[in-house]
C-alpha cells in the first residue's frame, strides 16, 4: 500500500501538515497581537497624510474587542493564584526547616501585604480556609481565627 510514495511525497505531505498546525496553534494563541501590529502597522492608504478617522477606529476595535475591554491590570484570579503558589511555597519550605508558629504567622503576614487588594475581597474568607488547610497539611499547626486575623494585619 505505502510503496507507491515516494520519499520526497512523505517529507512534502509532513512539511504541509506541520506547518498547518503551527500556524493553527499561532493563528489561534496570537491572532489579536498579529492583528494589533498589522493594525499599528498599516499606513493611510489615501497617500495625502492627512489623519484618517477610519483607521484609529479600527485600531480601537481589533477584532471585535474594544481597546478598553483588555485587561490594564492583573486579573483577581492571578492575583489569587499568586498568593495560593507564594503560601504554599512557603509552607513547603517551613516544613523542612521546622518554622515555629509565631514565626510562620510573621512570614504569612509578610506574604499578605504583598497583596492588599485581597484582605478586603470577597475572597478572604475562602483564601483563610486555604491557608489554615495548608498549615494544617504541611505543618500540622492549627491556626485560629486570631491568628488569621494577625495574617491580615487586622489585629
Amino acid at each position: 500500500m505505502f510503496n507507491n510514495i515516494s520519499w520526497f511525497q512523505y517529507l512534502a505531505f509532513i512539511s504541509i501538515a506541520s506547518f498547518t498546525w503551527w500556524a493553527t496553534v499561532f493563528y489561534i494563541y496570537y491572532r489579536h497581537d498579529l492583528l494589533q501590529i498589522l493594525l499599528t502597522k498599516k499606513t493611510d492608504h489615501s497617500g495625502d497624510g492627512k489623519y484618517n478617522p477610519n483607521l484609529n477606529f479600527q485600531q480601537e476595535h481589533i477584532a471585535g474587542i474594544k481597546r478598553s475591554d483588555l485587561p490594564t491590570s492583573p486579573d483577581v484570579s492571578q492575583i489569587i493564584q499568586s498568593f495560593t503558589d507564594e503560601v504554599s511555597a512557603y509552607l513547603e519550605e517551613a516544613i523542612k526547616n521546622e518554622v515555629a508558629k509565631e514565626d510562620l504567622l510573621a512570614s504569612l503576614c509578610r506574604i499578605a501585604n504583598k497583596f492588599p487588594s485581597l484582605a478586603a475581597s470577597e475572597f478572604k474568607e475562602s483564601l483563610n480556609q486555604f491557608i489554615v488547610n495548608q498549615t494544617e497539611t504541611c505543618c500540622a499547626m492549627f491556626l485560629s481565627e486570631e491568628d488569621l486575623n494577625k495574617v491580615w494585619g487586622e489585629t
